[in-house]
Formats: structure tokens, C-alpha cells, sequence
């Protein structure tokens, strides 16, 4: 009876024992078998259950146990297992979700996306902005600080100009007024020499540089237009012999312009005006009256204090 060397299982010849062998070798036969399953199955202490079709899943598996062990404690179904079908990332890749907490609503919002990491960390950093905050960059095509250099310095209005936003107003032209209150009874009578018209009080200044020296007026630096009045009277029975005249003149005597000239009758009384325009670099400006012939007219008013003379000036903007 042929005998045939086996290791396992595998090596077992089905065509063994022949029918010709004698009944004295059965045992070795079945030693044999005995002997290959035992070094087949050497780890096989207890009762398998397992069935044919559930060993049959392991066909093919090339999985080490250290890889199968990775497994442990698994509870996902074959759904969630098949989510990974077509999965490429990396294990570093997916490592950068560890810790993650976001939901799936939170990571819709990233659903489109196409910035580079580049551009997702200029956001690195920034706090407390509010997404309102942030919409106010929309439309803005070039650098805000070169925007904000580039902008007009706050505009200084002078007086009568109000600016509000980007709207200038003007409600007239800055002014100055400067009078005589003080004379009173005869005044002072006029010849053909000019006689120096009062103007001590300011009630009314456009700037604090305009100042007033008893018959003067200094004004800065500018264009301005004036009006220019003197009181005078006639106490007598007869009209006065020739015209009266008032200028405005500079305090080193020079005529501006625009002379006013009147007549004075019997026990008369009125108001000579002039007016113009003229520029300056910064003067000192002075009204000035006279008879065209001696008589017996007279600067100021007639028997109570009053206005005898004021100067307006409206410098032009």
C-alpha cells in the first residue's frame, strides 16, 4: 500500500488507500490524515464557527493582521465605509481634519470656493470685524490711504461762509462798520481845508486785524468795497457859497475815489456819501469833508449827540 509524504492537508493523495492495500496499513492512512489537519489548523483550539461562505470573504485578502487590527472597534456600516470610494487624499491631508468640530452646514460654506491658501490667510489675524465693516471695501479699486492722502484739506471758512460736507455757503460778503457817536452841538465848522471825519467805535468787525484810531481805520490786506458818510449843517439864514464835499482817502492822504458832493441851503442839514471799490496791501483809511469856500457850514450834528460820520467796508471773497 502506497503511503504518500504530507505535510498538510494539501498534500494528501484522495486516490489513497487503493483498494489492493492491505487492511494492516488503514491506520497509517489515517495517522496521516490526522497528522496534516493538526499542522494545518495548528492554532485551531476551539470550535470554529464561522461559515464556508463567511471564510469564502477572505479569498484574495492580502491585508497583514496589523492592517485588519486597524479595524478594531469599527462600527461603520458599509454606506459610511463606501463614502471613501474614490478617496485620494493623503494621510497628512486627512490628518488636518483631525479635531475638526464643524457640521455639515458649516462646511457647505465652502462649497464653490476657489481661493488659494495664500489669499484664505490674508484673513489670518483679523478680528472683530463685522461682515457690514467689510462690505464697505465693495467697489474700492485702489489703495484707501492713497484715496485719503489724495483728498482736499479741510477747507477754513472765513466769516459769512459756512461749510457743511461738500457744500459752501455764503450769506454776505464779510463786513466791517466803524462810527462817530460823540459829536454834538456846533461841531466843528468846515472851510476848504478837509476836515478829518471821526470814526472811534467799531460795532461791527469782519476781523480782529481791523482796528480803529480815533479818525482812522486799519484794514488787512484785500479788495473791498465802502460806503463813506459825514453829517453837516447849515445854522444861518443863507445858503452856503459853494459845494460840500466827502472822500475816503489813505491815511497818507491819498483820494480813493468816488467823492461825494452836495449843497447846503438856509438852516439845512444832511448826509454827503461817497462810495467805490478799491485793493490794498494792508492801510489805514480815513474820511475826509470840506467847503469848496469858507462859510458857515458845519461838520457834525446840530444841537444833540448823534451819527455824525461812519465808514462800512465789504471785503470781496
Amino acid at each position: 500500500m502506497p503511503l504518500e509524504p504530507a505535510t498538510y492537508i494539501n498534500n494528501l493523495d484522495t486516490s489513497n488507500p487503493q483498494e489492493t492495500d492491505p487492511l494492516s496499513q488503514t491506520d497509517d492512512h489515517l495517522k496521516l490524515i490526522k497528522t496534516t489537519i493538526k499542522a494545518t489548523f495548528p492554532s485551531i483550539i476551539g470550535r470554529v464557527e464561522a461559515s464556508h461562505a463567511e471564510l469564502n470573504k477572505l479569498d484574495g485578502c492580502t491585508s497583514s493582521t496589523a492592517e485588519l487590527n486597524i479595524l478594531t472597534g469599527c462600527t461603520s456600516t458599509t454606506t459610511e465605509m463606501n463614502v471613501l470610494t474614490g478617496i485620494t487624499p493623503t494621510t497628512d491631508e486627512l490628518n488636518k481634519l483631525s479635531g475638526l468640530t464643524s457640521d455639515a452646514a458649516d462646511l457647505n460654506k465652502i462649497d464653490g470656493l476657489t481661493a488659494e491658501a495664500s489669499e484664505l490667510n490674508v484673513l489670518d489675524g483679523i478680528t472683530n470685524v463685522t461682515t457690514d465693516e467689510i462690505n464697505r471695501l465693495e467697489g474700492v479699486t485702489s489703495s484707501i490711504q492713497t484715496q485719503i492722502d489724495g483728498k482736499q484739506d479741510p477747507v477754513v471758512a472765513g466769516d459769512g461762509i459756512v461749510v457743511s460736507g461738500n457744500t459752501i455757503s455764503s450769506f454776505g460778503c464779510p463786513y466791517a462798520v466803524v462810527i462817530d457817536s460823540k459829536v454834538a452841538g456846533l461841531g466843528h465848522q468846515l472851510s476848504t481845508t478837509r476836515h478829518n471825519c471821526q470814526v472811534d467805535t467799531i460795532i461791527h468787525s469782519m476781523d480782529s486785524a481791523v482796528t480803529e484810531n480815533n479818525d482812522t481805520v486799519y484794514l488787512p490786506a484785500g479788495t473791498y468795497y465802502f460806503e463813506g458818510m459825514a453829517h453837516a449843517y447849515n445854522p444861518s439864514g443863507s445858503s452856503t457859497n459853494g459845494d460840500v464835499r466827502v472822500g475816503l482817502y489813505t491815511d497818507g492822504g491819498t483820494f480813493i475815489a468816488h467823492e461825494g458832493v452836495g449843497y447846503l441851503g438856509e438852516r439845512d442839514g444832511r448826509e454827503f456819501t461817497c462810495m467805490g471799490k478799491f485793493t490794498t496791501d494792508g492801510d489805514r483809511f480815513r474820511l475826509r469833508i470840506r467847503a469848496s469856500t469858507g462859510g458857515t457850514s458845519y461838520y457834525g450834528r446840530q444841537g444833540h449827540t448823534g451819527i455824525a460820520s461812519y465808514i462800512k467796508f465789504w471785503k470781496i471773497v
